[in-house]
């Protein structure tokens, strides 16, 4: 009786310690994945396929569960919401003006530069040269980014277009 209570209390505890594996294998991949690597892979979004327009690379760094700003999913979906800046600004290049990590997520502050050659939104060519500034939030799973946010600031883009007039925000003088 008591070699078949010791055998059934390590039959338990062998139990446990397998079932225990897939956990601690979870928990070592997630401890891999660091806010220094999560800036890296930011960083290789803006310079090496946003600045290059290589959108075949957004695959190995965006996830296909991601979810981004305006309901785009996927790679090819935040591929589709870039090619028509890079269409109506043909040298345009983004800057990474500041970025900050923690646990999950990258915040990155950006602006891109770029002339205005052909139509974008639907608004007629300017031909004027644009300065737009930004700020995205990207959180990670597994070394990919899975979802984005973004704060952009429109009114002055718009205005450097010259969609909005510059005086429609000036404050009144009497």
């Amino acid at each position: 009786m008591i070699i078949k209570i010791y055998q059934m209390k390590t039959l338990l505890i062998l139990s446990f310690i397998l079932s225990s594996i897939p956990q601690i294998k979870k928990n070592q991949m997630l401890s891999n994945q660091t806010p220094e690597k999560n800036k890296t892979i930011v960083r290789e979004l803006y310079e090496e396929i946003l600045n290059t327009g290589k959108f075949e690379l957004l695959a190995d760094i965006i996830s296909a569960n991601y979810e981004g700003p305006r309901g785009i999913k996927g790679p090819e979906g935040f591929a589709i919401a870039i090619r028509p800046v890079r269409a109506a600004f043909p040298d345009v290049h983004w800057t990474i003006e500041d970025m900050i990590a923690e646990d999950d997520k990258v915040v990155v502050m950006w602006s891109w530069t770029g002339t205005n050659t052909a139509s974008f939104d639907g608004f007629p060519v300017s031909h004027a040269s644009v300065t737009h500034h930004a700020i995205s939030i990207f959180q990670f799973h597994d070394g990919k980014i899975i979802k984005g946010w973004m704060q952009a600031d429109r009114l002055g883009f718009y205005q450097q277009i010259g969609v909005i007039s510059a005086d429609a925000v000036k404050p009144r003088v009497n």
